[in-house]
């Protein structure tokens, strides 16, 4: 069965080809995978992001078909994932970076579900928080939308990554932000540079 460990607009986007499919075959396809929504609910969702322009819309009669935008963005975390998997392939090393990265960005010990939303699936060295740290915690990722299994540890960073800091957080920045078009990738030495 489906669990709600995605909001239904990663779900859409997850579920969705970029040659797109329409309302009709895309409702069929959710229901294969478990995910059970009325076609009119559906139907309406699909044109609220496509009028936010995060699915485009196309006439082909007699359906629409939506498709997935350029502008389509993963989440937050997938986003940091990936970054995270570019730096190393020792899933170990990604937990402690991801982890090491989001108790720095986000101020706050972050839960193991957050780390499965980045993709990771292994366990950071981490030390114990207090019992304020960790209502703190549910509190900030209640008030983002973010549903936290009761369980769920919440953990600090037991390593010192600073040195790598910056360039995760300026390649997640070119992730995030979609501009890594307009980033140099390599810059060629000059004989004065050596």
């Amino acid at each position: 069965m489906f669990e709600l460990d995605k909001n239904l607009k990663e779900t859409i986007l997850d579920n969705l080809p970029e040659e797109g499919l329409s309302i009709s075959a895309l409702s069929r396809l959710l229901k294969e995978r478990g995910i059970k929504i009325h076609r009119l609910e559906l139907s309406g969702y699909l044109k609220a992001l496509s009028d936010m322009r995060v699915l485009r819309e196309r006439d082909v009669k007699p359906s629409k078909v939506f498709s997935p935008t350029p502008t389509a963005k993963r989440s937050f975390y997938e986003s940091l994932g990936n970054v995270i998997k570019k730096e190393t392939d020792d899933e170990e090393l990604r937990c402690d970076l991801a982890l090491y990265t989001l108790n720095k960005l986000l101020r706050r010990p972050v839960f193991e579900r957050e780390l499965r939303l980045c993709g990771l699936h292994g366990t950071p060295i981490s030390k114990r928080i207090s019992n304020v740290e960790l209502a703190e915690a549910r509190n900030a990722t209640s008030k983002a939308g973010l549903k936290i299994p009761i369980g769920d540890k919440a953990l600090v960073s037991d390593t010192d990554y600073s040195d790598r800091l910056v360039k995760i957080i300026l390649e997640l920045l070119l992730e995030i932000g979609d501009i890594r078009a307009y980033a140099l990738e390599t810059r060629q030495k000059t004989l004065e540079e050596g």
